[in-house]
């Protein structure tokens, strides 16, 4: 089954679907082995790794790249950060064709002004929501497969607008034809309520470390009607805090000892990152 199709048909069952949120091809196969059903490319998590805030830094040759690793890594489909398209209506007739050529189920384009934001962040604004519309229109027109996912973001709520006009902005993407609305970013469980209430069935949300957002139990999420689930960072953030403090603790402790003592052991990794298979293939293909 093409990615598109097991993502859409996961989609179509009861209750909140959760991808779990990585920057890289080691990040996906470690949220595959855990058991997660799908993959989020975080933006923010990307363009960290790239060692640049999420302020639109990246090209979208960088973004497609990097998605495409993580689609070869794993058997699970994958959904993509796309920021604004990397342009106006125009680019992203490519970006959309790019991102699927690279196997990936789907992406969000986001109604920011270039150059964009991370949705946490202050001093945001907004393209006309006509603008927006023609931008999605886009997408759908461009892509090939129409089981690829199209998922509408506004950054309304914490803007001028607030929840109206996220509502009004929204609901005019899904008119447009967009598959699912993504909100960022709600800051109080009554505002991912009303979100829920506004687009049942439709609505995903970004389950964050940003310190704006409320991050609250999956199962509220899901009695609320969350249909998508994106754990942006906390995969990113646990990666970073623990080489930040091995690279204090080795430094300090003049020895690798006692980081190597807590780490997963070498059978392991070697597993994770598949070498038994290359053995396999090896062995196969040997003269």
């Amino acid at each position: 089954m093409r990615a598109t199709s097991k993502f859409r048909e996961l989609l179509s069952r009861d209750g909140l679907v959760i991808a779990g949120g990585v920057n890289d091809a080691l990040g996906a196969k470690i949220v595959e082995e855990a058991g997660y059903e799908a993959i989020y490319v975080s933006g923010f998590c990307v363009e960290a790794s790239f060692g640049y805030p999420d302020t639109g830094m990246l090209t979208m040759t960088e973004f497609t790249d990097r998605a495409a690793s993580i689609v070869a890594s794993t058997a699970l489909p994958v959904v993509c950060d796309a920021d604004t398209g990397f342009g106006n209506a125009v680019n992203v007739v490519r970006t959309t064709q790019q991102f699927e050529r690279v196997g990936v189920a789907g992406i969000h384009l986001e109604d920011q002004l270039m150059p964009k934001k991370c949705g946490a962040f202050a001093g945001k604004q907004l393209i006309p929501k006509s603008e927006m519309i023609g931008k999605l229109n886009a997408a759908l027109d461009s892509r090939v497969d129409s089981d690829f996912l199209i998922i509408g973001r506004t950054d309304a709520i914490n803007m001028a607008g607030g929840l109206p006009e996220t509502i009004e902005r929204g609901s005019s993407y899904l008119e447009a034809g967009c598959d699912l609305l993504l909100v960022t970013v709600p800051t109080s469980e009554e505002q991912v309520r009303e979100i829920c209430d506004a687009f049942p069935g439709q609505a995903v949300l970004t389950i964050n470390e940003s310190g704006v957002s409320p991050t609250l139990p999956f199962e509220k999420y899901e009695r609320y009607g969350l249909k998508l689930g994106l754990v942006t960072l906390s995969l990113t953030f646990a990666a970073i805090t623990a080489m930040r403090k091995a690279a204090r603790d080795i430094l300090n402790d003049q020895d690798i000892s006692q980081v190597m003592d807590r780490n997963d052991n070498w059978d392991s990794i070697l597993e994770l990152v598949g070498f038994s298979h290359i053995n396999e293939l090896s062995e196969k293909y040997q003269s």
